[in-house]
């Protein structure tokens, strides 16, 4: 196996429980991503694809997570994509109008 951070075979074979060191406190939220200083920047912490975007995050049981990497890499989609969609298709269900990535 691999031992490469971040690999589909770690996320299935990870422990189900975070460790305390890594664990956040029960309804605390992540620190916020740094936004870009402004246009004369030499390096912009914001990457392109991610400019005029927010990010949403969820925590899901390491099944969940290996079951949606497998079948967006299945349907050669990316996991951002799947989710979209997923999100698309709710919105829908709740009667809302989907809005896209």
């Amino acid at each position: 196996m691999s031992s490469r951070k971040g690999s589909l075979l770690a996320l299935r074979d990870r422990d189900s429980a975070p460790s305390p060191a890594t664990a956040e406190p029960e309804g605390r939220a992540a620190a916020p991503i740094a936004a870009s200083t402004g246009p004369g920047t030499a390096s912009s912490p914001v990457a392109p694809s991610r400019q005029g975007k927010k990010a949403m995050t969820g925590y899901f049981s390491p099944e969940m997570s290996f079951a949606m990497h497998m079948t967006a890499r299945k349907h050669s989609m990316s996991l951002q994509d799947a989710m979209a969609e997923a999100f698309n298709d709710w919105l829908r269900k709740m009667g809302e109008s989907p809005v896209g990535k």
